[in-house]
C-alpha cells in the first residue's frame, strides 16, 4: 500500500480511537450526572441500583460537591466519598458503616447518631462536626482533624485516632475502650469531661489544680 494511503488509514484509525474515547467520556459524565441527581434527591437506594446497573457494587461519589446535602436517615453503607465535600451536610442517623470517607470535608456536618462502624475517615476534616452518640466502633480516624468536634457519648471502641488533631474535641461520655492513639503523648480534655475506657497505652491523670480536669497521658511519658 502506498505511503499516502497508509497515512490515511492510520489517520482514520486514530480518529476512530479518539471518537470512542470521547463517547466513553460522555457516557461517564451522563452516568455521573444521573447518580448525583439521585443523591441530591435523597434517593440512596436508587443510586445503589444504578451503580449495580453500571457494573459496580459500590456507589462512588468521590470528589463530588455535596455541601449542605440532607441525607439524614439514609442507607449509605459502603458508599465511596473520597475527597467529597460534605461540609454542613445533614447525616443525622445515616448508615455510613464501612464507607470510605478518606480526605472528605465534613466540617460542620451533622453526624449525630450516625452509624459509622468500620468506616474510613483517615485524613478527613471534621472541624465543628456534630458526632454526638455516633457509632464509630473500629473506624479509622487516623490523621483526621477533629478540632472542636462534638464526640460526646460516641462509641469509639477499637477506633484508630493515630495522629488525629483533637484540639477542643468534646469526648464527654465517649467510649474509648481499645481505641488506638499513636504519635500523641498527651491529650488534655479540659474540665468536666468524663469518658468510658482508656485508649490502649494511655493512663488517665487527674489534675490537682483544676477540679474535674483530666488528661490522657501515654504510659511511660513523664
Amino acid at each position: 500500500m502506498p505511503l499516502p494511503a497508509l497515512a490515511a488509514v492510520a489517520g482514520l484509525a486514530a480518529a476512530a480511537h479518539l471518537g470512542r474515547r470521547g463517547s466513553a467520556a460522555k457516557v461517564y459524565q451522563n452516568n455521573r450526572k444521573r447518580m448525583l441527581d439521585l443523591i441530591w434527591r435523597g434517593l440512596a437506594s436508587e443510586a445503589r441500583a444504578l451503580a449495580k446497573e453500571l457494573g459496580s457494587n459500590k456507589v462512588d461519589l468521590s470528589e463530588a460537591n455535596l455541601s449542605g446535602i440532607d441525607l439524614s436517615g439514609k442507607d449509605l453503607s459502603g458508599f465511596i466519598f473520597i475527597l467529597t465535600d460534605l461540609s454542613g451536610a445533614n447525616l443525622h442517623k445515616a448508615n455510613l458503616s464501612m464507607s470510605d470517607l478518606t480526605e472528605a470535608n465534613l466540617n460542620g456536618a451533622n453526624l449525630q447518631e450516625a452509624n459509622m462502624h468500620g468506616s474510613d475517615l483517615s485524613l478527613a476534616s471534621l472541624r465543628n462536626a456534630n458526632m454526638k452518640k455516633t457509632n464509630l466502633r473500629n473506624s479509622d480516624l487516623s490523621a483526621a482533624i477533629l478540632s472542636n468536634a462534638d464526640l460526646s457519648e460516641s462509641d469509639l471502641f477499637g477506633a484508630s485516632l493515630n495522629s488525629a488533631e483533637m484540639d477542643g474535641t468534646n469526648i464527654n461520655g465517649a467510649n474509648l475502650q481499645n481505641a488506638r492513639i499513636r504519635f500523641v503523648d498527651e491529650i488534655d480534655f479540659g474540665p468536666g469531661r468524663v469518658f468510658t475506657g482508656i485508649p490502649s497505652g494511655f493512663i488517665k491523670i487527674e489534675s490537682h489544680f483544676v477540679p474535674g480536669r483530666s488528661t490522657l497521658r501515654r504510659r511511660g511519658v513523664n
